[in-house]
């Protein structure tokens, strides 16, 4: 495998990693794969692994023949590690990792790269400044029945224009099997999805385009709450996510109460 030297301002590249002092650091990277895409103009990106003291990396690097760096691509991180992850049996917890190793990413690679060349062909190698994108899973709520996860997508092909997607998933605790996100409601899903759309307000008509607009996939459940993300374009004029705020004492008689986060293993909202 191709191998060489790399010097790299850290701080100046990993937009996203919470590094505070910059550092210039001396790293072994290995070529991962030649040619990952091949752009109109026949310009090609390879991806470059770093290790240093012989460890590998978390992230990989998409570059380009003139050695520019058009995106920093962290590995996928899953919920191993947090409180209500940690509260599930080995059983449970193994089989809510292989579902999330079989999902993958939730992001479409070529697309970020492509819209990280064109910002390169616009700005020039001087200026450029590389993309980012991250996805990180991690438990958020539990309840007696059912344990609740959010996975965060950080994706920002251009650093001054980044964007967060959240993605809800549920899991049993006995089984780790997934559970559809209606099903943790008593009442059929044309009233729960009114009955949920119904915080916004009293407008009938904003509930209703609101209530035919949720994505099951975009519910996500919290110690204290449940927040429904509507995302660019989910709805006619909607220009940026929105989210909506559900206090779970709304959903008195339509949640199942085996599903209301508390029970033992609940997490609470990170930050």
């Amino acid at each position: 495998m191709k191998k060489r030297l790399m010097s790299l301002a850290l701080c100046g590249l990993f937009l996203l990693a919470g590094c505070q002092n910059q550092a210039v650091q001396e790293e072994i990277w290995e070529l991962e794969q030649d040619d990952v895409i091949v752009f109109a103009d026949g310009e090609a990106a390879d991806r470059w692994r770093g290790y240093q003291n012989g460890l590998r990396e978390p992230w990989a690097l998409y570059e380009l023949s003139d050695g520019t760096v058009l995106l920093q691509e962290n590995d996928l991180s899953g919920p191993e590690g947090s409180a209500a992850f940690a509260a599930l049996s080995e059983e449970v917890q193994a089989a809510v990792s292989a579902w999330y190793q079989g999902e993958g990413a939730r992001y479409d690679l070529t697309a970020l790269l492509e819209e990280c060349y064109a910002r390169y062909q616009e700005q020039g190698g001087e200026n450029y400044q590389p993309g980012l994108v991250a996805q990180t899973a991690s438990a958020t709520a539990a309840s007696e029945d059912v344990v609740y996860l959010t996975t965060l997508v950080e994706q920002a092909a251009d650093p001054a224009a980044g964007q967060t997607l959240r993605y809800g998933a549920a899991f049993d605790r006995a089984s780790g099997q997934r559970l559809e996100v209606w099903s943790l409601f008593t009442r059929p899903e044309a009233e729960v999805r009114l009955a949920l759309a119904a915080a916004a307000g009293d407008d009938p008509e904003v509930q209703q385009r609101l209530a035919d607009a949720i994505d099951p996939g975009h519910i996500l459940f919290y110690g204290d709450r449940l927040e429904i993300d509507f995302p660019a374009g989910a709805f006619a004029g909607l220009d940026t996510t929105y989210t909506l705020t559900v206090e779970y004492a709304r959903l008195e008689g339509i949640l199942d109460p085996r599903a209301l986060p508390g029970g033992q293993g609940a997490a609470s909202q990170p930050g």
